[in-house]
């Protein structure tokens, strides 16, 4: 469910790619200093977009510093940290613990029980600093799956728990810019959980699987008028969330995020359409 939130990265200048590049591995140094292996495996490109996105807004004092990691074990590589990336790599965690508890209650998929014992004392701290975020994420997260198992079609109702999900990452203090932060998370959680669906949606028909837009593909006479149907949703929701998004006073790499928010979210859409025409 999670990983499409990426920059485009052929529109990225040589700088803002490397730069790019060190946050990522940033974050991922947090995972594997926090949370271990187990939290290393949970590291997504979102997390990276709300490093970007804190970062910006509130400008903290960021750590440059190069090292090798287990993937680059040759090469030193540049690493770039701040408060907002240990708060997105908590938030990773977090976010990974409950998608896990539903793998693991719906599919009993060994994998992910592995996971959670792996995560299991370490998430348990942060649940304990962020007790009103794990709330309310538990709840979304549980309202999601009761949608799901009864099959819902209700393609807002299922897209917006995720979209509370993702609001409530985003909001990190409960200051004067909540409501635009709330609602840019809350615009890229319903963007994640669609654009999934519809990636998944011919694996989840073989498999048997529900997914949530298998009622609305029945209601179109031709694949092309169901994925312009789709399009004009996301591309609703992400304008939604651009309004937000330039509604902060951010100066700091507002390029890197202008170019993630309106060029990189369509990254693995143009994929899939490259795909179907080859």
């Amino acid at each position: 469910m999670y990983g499409y939130v990426t920059a485009n990265g052929p529109e990225l200048k040589v700088r803002e790619q490397a730069e790019a590049n060190a946050r990522y591995c940033g974050l991922c140094s947090c995972l594997k200093k926090d949370f271990g292996r187990a939290g290393q495996l949970t590291i997504t490109h979102d997390m990276t977009f709300l490093v970007y996105l804190l970062n910006g807004l509130y400008e903290p004092k960021e750590e440059e510093f190069t090292g090798r990691c287990i993937l680059h074990p040759l090469n030193k590589r540049l690493f770039i940290r701040s408060e907002m990336t240990e708060y997105a790599a908590e938030m990773n965690v977090l976010l990974a613990w409950f998608k896990l508890i539903d793998d693991w209650k719906d599919e009993k998929k060994l994998s992910a029980r592995a996971m959670l014992t792996g995560l299991h004392k370490k998430v348990t701290k942060v649940i304990d600093k962020y007790p009103d975020k794990a709330r309310v994420i538990k709840k979304a997260f549980k309202r999601l799956s009761k949608l799901e198992k009864e099959k819902s079609d209700d393609l807002d109702a299922l897209s917006g728990e995720f979209g509370k999900v993702m609001a409530e990452v985003c909001d990190i203090y409960g200051d004067e810019w909540s409501e635009n932060l709330r609602a840019i998370g809350f615009s890229l959680g319903k963007f994640i959980y669609i654009m999934d669906a519809y990636d998944d949606l011919e694996e989840d028909r073989k498999k048997g699987n529900f997914n949530c837009l298998e009622f609305h593909i029945a209601r179109f006479d031709s694949k092309e008028r169901f994925d312009n149907f789709i399009y004009d949703i996301l591309n609703a929701v992400m304008a939604d969330c651009a309004r937000n998004f330039e509604m902060l006073p951010i100066t700091k790499d507002a390029e890197v995020l202008r170019n993630i928010i309106y060029a990189g979210v369509w990254n693995r859409w143009e994929e899939m359409h490259c795909e179907s025409t080859k």
